[in-house]
Protein backbone atom coordinates (compact mmCIF):
# COMPACT_ATOMS: atom_id res chain seq x y z
CA UNK A 1 0.00 0.00 0.00
CA UNK A 2 1.39 3.32 -0.76
CA UNK A 3 1.28 6.20 1.62
CA UNK A 4 2.77 8.83 -0.15
CA UNK A 5 2.62 8.55 -3.75
CA UNK A 6 4.41 11.96 -4.06
CA UNK A 7 7.70 11.35 -2.33
CA UNK A 8 10.26 10.10 -4.31
CA UNK A 9 13.41 8.90 -3.51
CA UNK A 10 16.50 10.86 -4.21
CA UNK A 11 19.79 9.64 -6.05
CA UNK A 12 22.52 12.16 -4.96
CA UNK A 13 24.15 13.49 -8.15
CA UNK A 14 28.22 13.94 -8.38
CA UNK A 15 30.26 16.24 -10.28
CA UNK A 16 31.92 13.99 -12.33
CA UNK A 17 35.08 16.22 -12.34
CA UNK A 18 35.65 16.08 -8.58
CA UNK A 19 36.34 13.63 -6.03
CA UNK A 20 35.45 13.00 -2.72
CA UNK A 21 39.08 11.81 -0.74
CA UNK A 22 38.61 10.24 2.75
CA UNK A 23 38.15 13.24 4.63
CA UNK A 24 34.99 14.72 3.05
CA UNK A 25 36.55 17.45 1.26
CA UNK A 26 36.71 17.39 -2.77
CA UNK A 27 39.35 17.24 -4.76
CA UNK A 28 40.01 18.69 -8.12
CA UNK A 29 40.25 15.91 -10.76
CA UNK A 30 43.73 16.00 -12.03
CA UNK A 31 44.09 16.16 -16.17
CA UNK A 32 45.88 13.24 -18.01
CA UNK A 33 49.17 14.67 -19.26
CA UNK A 34 49.53 17.67 -17.28
CA UNK A 35 48.63 21.03 -17.81
CA UNK A 36 51.14 22.07 -20.55
CA UNK A 37 50.20 19.45 -22.59
CA UNK A 38 46.48 20.38 -22.24
CA UNK A 39 47.18 24.06 -23.31
CA UNK A 40 49.27 22.85 -26.24
CA UNK A 41 46.42 20.76 -27.64
CA UNK A 42 43.72 23.71 -27.18
CA UNK A 43 46.35 26.34 -28.80
CA UNK A 44 46.78 23.25 -31.70
CA UNK A 45 43.29 23.04 -31.91
CA UNK A 46 42.07 26.61 -31.86
CA UNK A 47 44.97 27.37 -34.57
CA UNK A 48 42.92 24.54 -36.77
CA UNK A 49 40.06 26.04 -36.59
CA UNK A 50 40.67 29.32 -37.44
CA UNK A 51 42.88 28.11 -39.95
CA UNK A 52 39.77 26.23 -41.46
CA UNK A 53 37.25 28.94 -40.72
CA UNK A 54 39.63 31.34 -43.39
CA UNK A 55 40.66 28.31 -45.92
CA UNK A 56 36.05 27.75 -45.92
CA UNK A 57 35.26 31.78 -45.96
CA UNK A 58 38.33 31.79 -49.30
CA UNK A 59 36.12 29.30 -50.69
CA UNK A 60 33.07 30.47 -50.15
CA UNK A 61 34.08 33.60 -52.31
CA UNK A 62 35.46 31.73 -54.72
CA UNK A 63 32.75 29.45 -55.06
CA UNK A 64 30.97 33.24 -55.55
CA UNK A 65 32.94 34.11 -58.29
CA UNK A 66 32.54 30.72 -59.87
CA UNK A 67 29.40 30.82 -60.08
CA UNK A 68 29.00 33.76 -61.78
CA UNK A 69 31.66 32.79 -64.08
CA UNK A 70 29.60 29.94 -65.06
CA UNK A 71 26.41 31.92 -65.78
CA UNK A 72 28.23 34.24 -67.83
CA UNK A 73 29.84 31.44 -69.83
CA UNK A 74 26.24 29.59 -70.38
CA UNK A 75 24.69 32.92 -71.20
CA UNK A 76 27.74 33.28 -74.03
CA UNK A 77 26.77 29.48 -74.92
CA UNK A 78 23.27 30.62 -75.53
CA UNK A 79 23.94 33.61 -77.87
CA UNK A 80 26.60 31.26 -79.98
CA UNK A 81 23.89 28.50 -80.05
CA UNK A 82 21.22 31.17 -81.12
CA UNK A 83 23.46 32.53 -83.76
CA UNK A 84 24.31 28.97 -85.17
CA UNK A 85 20.63 28.33 -85.95
CA UNK A 86 20.17 31.41 -87.62
CA UNK A 87 23.43 30.96 -89.59
CA UNK A 88 21.88 27.45 -90.53
CA UNK A 89 18.81 28.60 -91.64
CA UNK A 90 20.94 31.09 -94.01
CA UNK A 91 22.64 28.47 -95.47
CA UNK A 92 19.66 26.33 -96.02
CA UNK A 93 18.23 29.58 -97.94
CA UNK A 94 21.36 30.50 -99.94
CA UNK A 95 21.69 26.66 -101.32
CA UNK A 96 18.22 26.79 -101.97
CA UNK A 97 17.74 26.18 -106.07
CA UNK A 98 16.01 29.55 -106.61
CA UNK A 99 18.71 30.87 -104.53
CA UNK A 100 21.16 29.30 -106.81
CA UNK A 101 19.89 30.28 -109.57
CA UNK A 102 19.57 34.08 -108.75
CA UNK A 103 22.70 34.14 -107.72
CA UNK A 104 24.32 32.90 -110.55
CA UNK A 105 22.37 35.02 -112.89
CA UNK A 106 23.48 38.17 -110.85
CA UNK A 107 27.39 37.60 -110.35
CA UNK A 108 28.13 35.50 -113.43
CA UNK A 109 25.36 35.97 -116.09
CA UNK A 110 24.44 32.32 -115.70
CA UNK A 111 20.67 32.02 -116.76
CA UNK A 112 19.03 28.88 -117.55
CA UNK A 113 17.52 28.57 -120.93
CA UNK A 114 14.27 29.65 -122.60
CA UNK A 115 12.85 27.87 -125.85
CA UNK A 116 14.03 30.20 -128.07
CA UNK A 117 17.92 30.01 -127.38
CA UNK A 118 17.84 26.12 -128.60
CA UNK A 119 19.25 25.87 -131.48
CA UNK A 120 18.24 23.25 -133.78
CA UNK A 121 20.72 21.78 -136.25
Amino acid sequence: MIINPSAHTMIPRRNSFRRHDGYGRRQSMTLPGGKQLWYGLTKVLLVAVLFLCVAFALMDGSRERISAEIANLEAVHNELVTTNILLRAKKARMFSSEAVEVAAGNQLAIHTPVSEQYLKF
